[in-house]
């Protein structure tokens, strides 16, 4: 297994399979495999044909547990099926976080080809119906409402690191024009928080599930709209923004947050994920191309 993160705990086959053993004994015949190998906080099993085992990395990931189990039925229905949690592990001798297991839902990952325009019109229609949902006083406000202001504290160090993906001096000049919108003061929505094409399912060409909540919370609508860039190619983004109509400022602030997530994540990630750096060297790519 590679190391996406220092300190990161590794999950073997079979660790995992002695937990699922020991805790889910009505698993324990199943085959397991090895699967999302470009996760980044969890490692995850297949278990059977519709079963997803999901093992923290770190603590921060572990921590997540208690908020999706509490929250996420919460926001269903949605127009895309999510991955609710149905059971719950707990630490072992040599495993030191509790860990979950999942349904399996169909699809790939949305990184191969898949219809752009149709998916940009099923996404635009789910974070509309995401973002709409009620907000409860007592609800998980996880995102600050200076998300651009926190991503860009260290964007100039990130850009340091680059060694060829993109020019230097283009990137600063970028930075620079886009640390200066207006930080976002309106209600709090909720968010999925990581939409990226390792976060959307396609099956048949279509999208059909939207996966890894771990993120969730309240914030800037914003957040989310990061998809458009992260997803889309140009004629798919412009049906996105049409369909979801969100305001200009909006906009300008999910490019912007789409910037700096791609500019830290391309050197953070370029040995140890492949998958998820090259998702992100094709998000950077599209916004200087806009």
């Amino acid at each position: 297994m590679s190391t996406v993160h220092s300190g990161q705990h590794q999950v073997t086959a079979p660790q995992a399979r002695a937990l699922i053993a020991a805790q889910m004994p009505d698993l324990r015949h199943l085959p397991l495999r090895r699967i999302g190998l470009a996760g980044t906080d969890n490692v995850l099993y297949r278990v059977g044909p519709h079963h997803i085992a999901r093992f923290p990395r770190l603590p921060h990931a572990a921590a997540q547990i208690d908020r999706q189990t509490l929250w996420l039925p919460r926001l269903t229905p949605l127009p895309l099926p999510i991955p609710l949690i149905q059971r719950t592990g707990l630490p072992s001798d040599d495993y030191p976080y509790r860990w979950t297991l999942l349904p399996w839902l169909p699809g790939r990952p949305a990184t191969a080809a898949f219809d752009q325009s149709h998916a940009a019109l099923t996404l635009a229609k789910f974070l509309k119906s995401l973002h709409s949902l009620p907000v409860p006083d007592h609800a998980p406000d996880l995102h600050l409402s200076d998300q651009l202001g926190l991503r860009f504290a260290a964007i100039d160090h990130f850009i340091t690191l680059f060694r060829g993906e993109a020019d230097q001096t283009r990137l600063h000049l970028t930075a620079a024009k886009l640390r200066q919108l207006p930080p976002y003061s309106g209600p709090r929505h909720w968010l999925h928080g990581d939409m990226h094409p390792l976060n959307l399912l396609i099956l048949r060409g279509k999208l059909t599930g939207v996966i890894d909540w771990g993120t969730m919370g309240l914030g800037d609508p914003a957040m989310d709209l990061m998809a458009a860039w992260t997803v889309f190619d140009a004629p798919a983004r412009a049906r996105f923004r049409a369909t979801l109509n969100p305001a200009p400022d909006t906009w300008n602030r999910g490019r912007a947050l789409a910037f700096a997530k791609a500019v830290a994540a391309i050197p953070y990630y370029r040995h140890s994920n492949p998958a998820l750096r090259d998702v992100m060297r094709l998000t950077l790519t599209r916004i200087l191309a806009d």
